[in-house]
């Protein structure tokens, strides 16, 4: 009786051999620079740090103070070391009313939000410069980033909407 050796699929072996490919894919994508994993870090700088905090509803106008740290967390990775406030800028909320004429607009403080206050917190911190912005601690930071600020009272949600860096002294 005669034998035939006839090749069968393996399903161990397939996933074996699928792996092995996706790893060498994984390594010359790195390699030609297409993977983002190997950012070339041109310097690094202190940055400001811009974020817009709306509608913070506190009666405490004076909670963010310069001078003092605050943490912080981008894209739910606290960053380990925490940013220095150097500008703080607040506003009671308004709303806009069109005036009876209809020719302009009256700006009045907003009665049914009176301890609503939107702030500007500016933070200052080293940062990472890449060709494609600046990495604090290893998270990117750019405008429209939603973070996170925490402090001793607080804990509040706001976005950047400016990173720049800060004047040499």
């Amino acid at each position: 009786m005669i034998k035939s050796n006839s090749l069968r699929f393996n399903v161990v072996d397939g996933s074996i051999v699928i792996v092995a490919i996706l790893c060498l894919l994984g390594y010359f994508t790195a390699r030609t620079g297409h993977a983002g994993v190997n950012k070339v870090i041109e310097g690094t700088s202190n940055v400001l740090v811009e974020v817009y905090i709306s509608g913070m509803k506190t009666r405490d106008t004076k909670i963010f103070r310069v001078g003092e740290k605050s943490a912080i967390t981008i894209r739910n990775q606290p960053v380990e070391s925490p940013l220095t406030i150097v500008a703080v800028k607040s506003n009671p909320k308004e709303i806009t009313f069109l005036s009876l004429d209809g020719k302009r607009t009256i700006v009045l403080p907003d009665p049914a939000n009176a301890i609503s206050c939107d702030f500007y917190v500016t933070l200052l911190h080293e940062a990472e410069q890449t060709k494609d912005g600046y990495v604090i601690k290893g998270n990117k930071i750019k405008i429209g980033n939603q973070v996170e600020l925490e402090g001793f009272k607080y804990r509040i949600q706001g976005t950047v909407v400016d990173i720049k860096p800060a004047p040499t002294q």
